[in-house]
């Protein structure tokens, strides 16, 4: 670690000692029976969503719970809801029911044929639902487990089907290599190699174990969580050779275009600079640093010392991200050419900070509100685009260049949620939720973000992630 990770380290430390502190020795709530509640936290259920039911704000609600991290409470928490006057945000909106029966079309999706095989504790899936005995047509009938699909875990765990959700990560900690790296690609026969060369899944395997334990509440795999995680984030900062300590400063970059998830090589972020390879994406160094505040967050409820590590290494990227990412003209965040210069494309990826908790407050605001309200380049009728819409190559049905799809969508609702901006993101989530909650058929693997017209694959695993991001939302599934 560098010597300015080691300081912000110790200063995230020493400021994470004095919250704990002042929450511990704060006065009560004022006991005003008539104003508070008690909330008893069920499966699935997030702080931010149980303040938008009531009203309230995740910042109120922490403070009355005396909850130092936000990103951790369990299924049984009771939790007092603080009174009315402690609700004053300006960007959030009562809680609205989602979709009805979105919660039971999900539960019926789900009970087709997508696990394949189960070995030992593990799970393998294909993307879309292959009978026994049925041929496989299409090369998302394969039975393969991907990061990225592994989204629908936190639907499977929702659902209360834990066994499954788990197994899923249990598959690439067994496939994972000896030098820490995951495979981009885990199969019922991909075993521990030496070594990670080519491309790696995405670094969102921490973040949905911790989403998982938050529903299943399992602290035997939330232990395997943390001890395939810890090598994986080593990995990535000590042995990956995907850092860049020239232009970028420290920033990571991607192997090749197939492993950023948008695998569209004519996507203006990636022309720009000649591939993906070429840039350190703001996409990559979010997923990272959600991935070390996940690590972060299990090394505490387990007692880990090494907490304080991960934290560091989110605490750096975070720095970086706002000092060379963050466009203060364009309320935006963007990529760094690896040969010097932002790479000034609006794309998701730019969106995907406030899943990783990476701006303040303030600067969150004012990109959802250039960005994401009326006459903004991701405001859209159906969902969100994953490409601005006044960016180069635009069409709301073409795929990576601006077609909704669901699991990075859920990422970006998140953010919007853990900030407060309830309003954005059940705009966003809704018709989504309208649309699978209205019988069989309607899960795709993408969706035209302006008229909701499915396109590619049907019933495809991660449209299940409507339901976690309904839930994220504080939408009423």
């Amino acid at each position: 670690m560098t010597d300015t990770a080691s300081v912000l380290g110790l200063r995230r430390s020493a400021l994470a000692a004095l919250l704990l502190a002042a929450a511990l020795l704060a006065p009560p709530a004022p006991a005003l029976a008539a104003q508070q509640r008690v909330h008893v936290v069920q499966p699935g259920e997030t702080l931010s969503g149980i303040a938008a039911r009531y009203s309230t704000t995740v910042t109120a609600l922490a403070a009355a719970n005396r909850i130092v991290d936000a990103d951790l409470i369990w299924v049984g928490q009771r939790l007092t809801i603080p009174g009315a006057a402690a609700a004053a945000e300006t960007d959030s909106a009562a809680p609205a029911p989602a979709a009805a029966g979105l919660r039971a079309a999900v539960a019926d999706f789900l009970q087709q044929s997508f696990i394949q095989r189960t070995i030992d504790e593990r799970v393998y899936y294909s993307f879309t639902p292959v009978a026994p005995g049925q041929p496989r047509l299409h090369w998302f009938q394969s039975i393969r487990n991907h990061g990225h699909e592994n989204l629908a875990t936190l639907a499977y765990a929702s659902l209360g089907r834990c066994a499954e959700a788990q197994g899923m990560l249990r598959a690439f900690y067994h496939a994972q290599n000896a030098d820490g790296g995951f495979p981009y690609m885990v199969t019922t026969d991909t075993g521990p190699g030496t070594s990670t060369h080519a491309n790696t899944t995405l670094p969102v395997l921490a973040w949905e174990a911790l989403q998982i334990y938050r529903r299943c509440g399992d602290t035997a795999f939330l232990s395997a969580a943390l001890q395939a995680g810890a090598r994986n984030d080593d990995w990535w900062w000590l042995h990956s050779g995907r850092r860049d300590h020239g232009s970028c400063q420290g920033l990571f970059f991607w192997n090749e275009t197939w492993e950023t998830v948008r695998d569209d090589a004519e996507l203006a972020t990636w022309a720009a600079t000649g591939g993906a390879e070429n840039q350190c994406a703001v996409d990559l160094n979010a997923y990272l640093v959600a991935n070390d505040r996940a690590l972060a967050a299990i090394a505490r409820e387990l007692g880990d010392g090494r907490a304080a590590l991960f934290d560091s290494r989110a605490a750096e990227l975070s720095d970086l991200m706002n000092r060379l990412m963050w466009n203060a003209e364009d309320s935006f965040y963007y990529g760094l050419s690896r040969r010097g210069g932002q790479v000034r494309v609006r794309d998701i990826g730019g969106l995907m900070p406030l899943y990783a908790g990476v701006p303040s407050a303030q600067q969150a605001a004012v990109l959802v509100a250039r960005h994401l309200q009326p006459g903004g380049d991701f405001h859209a009728g159906f969902g969100l685009p994953s490409l601005g819409k006044s960016q180069p190559g635009y069409s709301s049905a073409r795929r990576w260049q601006g077609g909704m799809w669901p699991g990075l969508t859920m990422l970006v609702v998140k953010g919007l949620a853990d900030y407060g901006h309830m309003e954005s993101a059940q705009r966003i989530t809704r018709t989504l939720a309208d649309k699978v909650s209205a019988g069989p058929g309607n899960f795709w693997e993408f969706y035209d973000s302006e008229s909701g017209l499915p396109s590619h694959a049907q019933n495809y695993i991660w449209a299940a992630t409507a339901l976690p991001m309904a839930e994220f939302a504080g939408l009423q599934p």
